[in-house]
């Protein structure tokens, strides 16, 4: 059903929000099309400007409704305010809790040589959005976050992760560390990041089922999930910086596992 703002207004069964007003919002339209075209994240209810091309409304109509979602058409100054936002581009989106995976959902579905990123208490919500776009830039299996003072996917790690949530697998655990035993058992090598290692990042074997750790931006791996470990590993730095910061990192271990896996594939990688 489609509305036009302040028209047809119908009582509806209250729907779980990502958060309160005003952080439940998505907007810009490759974001919110992205979260569209996948169907994985709930939209409760489609905002779109009523200057936008005729098709584009089409589209995104067709869309959300196929999803079940509300769809209301505005002005831009309507979107501008409800969404607190001018930069919205037409497209406003107000979504339910995004929907974790399970631990089984990764390891199940794992291919035979799987990679995958373990965030330690990351609370800066555009690391984690970085850290997101890094994993789907780098082939990354799979995200695994815990629930202790882990930020959770917010709009803002939708925009910073550039719609990233919407095709790579977020597994959220109880407990990180057992996650790691769990991922030991299956013979999955657990690699974790730190800039007091001995061992530089390309002295390990990243083209076999690995899962790269990353620690909190202050703090770094907590001793718990460090003792489950089976190797430390440090990004070598020739520069006046002593280290990087947590989302950098992250995107130097995914890129140095990738490069290692396609130079296994090619023919001299084999002999």
């Amino acid at each position: 059903m489609v509305e036009r703002a302040g028209r047809g207004k119908q009582k509806h069964k209250r729907q779980k929000l990502l958060g309160n007003h005003a952080r439940s919002w998505i907007w810009g339209r490759n974001l919110v099309r992205e979260t569209l075209i996948a169907g994985r994240w709930p939209v409760v209810e489609l905002h779109l400007a009523e200057t936008l091309p005729e098709e584009q409304l089409e589209e995104a109509r067709a869309m959300a409704t196929r999803l079940g979602a509300k769809v209301r058409v505005a002005s831009r100054a309507v979107l501008e305010r409800l969404g607190q936002t001018s930069e919205h581009q037409g497209y406003l989106a107000r979504m339910g809790p995004f929907p974790y995976a399970t631990a089984d959902d990764l390891l199940a579905g794992a291919p035979r040589r799987p990679l995958y990123l373990v965030l330690d208490a990351i609370q800066d919500p555009y690391n984690f959005g970085a850290m997101l776009r890094s994993a789907g830039a780098f082939a990354v299996d799979g995200v695994f976050v815990g629930k202790d003072r882990q930020v959770p996917v917010t709009s803002m790690v939708a925009r910073s992760s550039a719609g990233v949530v919407n095709r790579v697998a977020i597994a959220q655990v109880d407990d990180l560390a057992e996650l790691a035993t769990a991922l030991r058992e299956r013979q999955i090598a657990v690699i974790g990041a730190s800039e007091k290692s001995g061992d530089t990042l390309s002295a390990c074997d990243l083209a076999e089922a690995t899962a790269i750790v990353i620690g909190n931006e202050g703090a770094g791996i907590r001793p718990k999930l460090l003792a489950h470990c089976d190797r430390l590993a440090r990004i070598p730095i020739a520069g006046a910086v002593g280290s990087l910061n947590a989302a950098a990192a992250a995107a130097i271990f995914c890129f140095e596992a990738q490069r290692q896996r396609i130079a296994a594939e090619t023919p001299a990688g084999r002999d």
